[in-house]
């Protein structure tokens, strides 16, 4: 039985792979962006180019993508080899890397912003619309449904922006490509610092949650997202810190420039911070050693970026998206309510403090940082599936529970529910007049119920003399 699931695990994810590959190779026009070149991935010709075609083979990757997953996961340690995850992982990766952006709009979002940069103008100012308006070649591909928002991201992600578009030359196809090398690299150190972390006998989980896991894998390659360069960092600095957070000066000022420079490429990410910083409570040197790293790497980069960073953040955050749970309440009140925000710090609270009875065995920052991060993501009121990638590294290192199969299916469905990519979101299609935007909203909300009614493995959380412990073990 476990031949046949590992061969269901590999066979499902490289069909899906092969289906993304196959999207990006057509140059789907509902799925891939207007582009000023077709850079090194290979154009096929394909009869069928409807958003129905490109949502049909969309839906089949991440289904099977997602079958092989679980196929995986149900495995257990007689499951797929860890050698064999990575390298199939790192294949994925550049075929992905090499692809055209897929499946969103965002990737020309960070090419303009980039652009602007280059040329000495403010992205937290300017608008794609006024950046059009000066004639720029890579400004003309501005997507249009962003075209009066100012960059929402944190400066370092400005910064990375601005690189890629040096380096570019001035082509938004080139710039992609190094928008996507940087989310790579990034991607690929958190494989590494998870594995690290999770020690040998758990490394086929982590790589089967992060490092070939379709659904990141499409959202975090394919698409580019900057949550990826966040995660990665993230990771990397929990993996600095160590599994005990009882470190030398050095680590713990190390791991808080790391941390901070994920909360300067995305602000959510600066809740793992917070978290490193609560399980440091007890050890005021190392605190403030992390303290200080981060809150350098912060300073330093909202220095440069000035004060519209923060202004248009707090700007974006008054946008509800339209697949979360909280858009049900328009059809009862007629409008989101001006209470939404506090409510949804509330509920998250709660979520919080559900999670937190169920202790976690693992690094002694595990079991508070899932409670916190999976609270935010499930309660707020912007989502997008690409904000798991707070979530499940956090997953692939604990236990096996039932909370992987509630935060597996979340991403599914928000993925599935945000296809093709750029007919889905911002055109008048069936996919967005038919019950999509209220079914994935109410499944969302069924798994939230779900996880605050289901209760997790309940495992042993290391701490007290363990912590001790821990800093000689091969994860450290």
């Amino acid at each position: 039985m476990r031949r046949v699931l590992v061969g269901v695990t590999y066979g499902g994810i490289a069909l899906s792979v092969a289906l993304m590959a196959l999207v990006g190779a057509c140059r789907f026009p509902s799925a891939v962006p207007a582009m000023d070149g077709d850079g090194v991935f290979p154009r096929l010709t394909w009869p069928y180019t409807s958003d129905v075609w490109a949502t049909a083979l969309l839906w089949a990757a991440m289904i099977s993508g997602f079958s092989g997953v679980v196929a995986g996961l149900a495995a257990g340690r007689g499951g797929p080899r860890p050698r064999g995850l990575v390298a199939g992982g790192l294949l994925a990766v550049g075929v992905l890397v090499a692809a055209p952006p897929m499946g969103t709009t965002d990737t020309m979002d960070y090419a303009v912003y980039g652009r602007m940069a280059a040329l000495g103008h403010d992205p937290h100012v300017m608008t794609p619309r006024e950046f059009r308006a000066t004639g720029d070649r890579v400004g003309a591909l501005a997507p249009e449904p962003w075209q009066d928002t100012p960059s929402v991201y944190g400066p370092l992600a400005t910064g990375t922006e601005w690189a890629a578009a040096t380096l570019s030359g001035g082509s938004a196809t080139a710039t992609v490509f190094w928008l996507k090398v940087w989310n790579a690299l990034a991607f690929l150190a958190a494989a590494l610092a998870l594995a690290r972390l999770a020690g040998p006998g758990s490394r086929a989980r982590v790589h089967l949650l992060w490092t070939l896991n379709p659904l990141l894998l499409w959202a975090l390659i394919g698409g580019a997202h900057v949550d990826g360069l966040a995660a990665g960092l993230a990771v990397t600095g929990l993996a600095v810190a160590g599994p005990s957070v009882c470190r030398s000066l050095w680590r713990s000022g190390t791991a808080g420039v790391l941390l901070g420079a994920a909360g300067a490429v995305k602000a959510p990410y600066l809740l793992l911070g917070a978290v490193a910083v609560w399980s440091l409570r007890r050890s005021p040197r190392a605190l403030v050693a992390l303290g200080v790293g981060a809150a350098t790497v912060l300073a330093a980069s909202y220095a440069i970026a000035g004060g519209a960073g923060i202004v248009a953040l707090a700007h974006r955050g008054r946008s509800p998206s339209w697949n979360t749970p909280w858009q049900l309440l328009v059809p009862v009140l007629g409008r989101l309510p001006s209470w939404l925000p506090l409510a949804a710090v509330v509920l998250a609270a709660v979520v919080a403090a559900r999670l937190l009875r169920d202790p976690t065995r693992g690094p002694v920052w595990l079991g508070p940082a899932l409670a916190v991060c999976t609270a935010w993501v499930v309660t707020t009121p912007v989502y997008y599936p690409w904000y798991e990638a707070l979530v499940l590294p956090l997953v692939a290192l604990a236990p096996a529970s039932r909370l992987d199969w509630v935060q597996l299916t979340r991403a599914l469905v928000a993925t599935v529910g945000c296809l093709p990519g750029l007919a889905v979101r911002f055109g008048g299609t069936w996919l967005r007049t038919g019950p999509l935007p209220y079914v994935v909203p109410g499944a969302l909300l069924l798994l939230l119920v779900v996880l605050l009614l289901l209760r997790p493995a309940a495992l042993r959380r290391r701490s007290g003399p363990e912590c001790r412990a821990a800093a000689s073990s091969p994860a450290s």
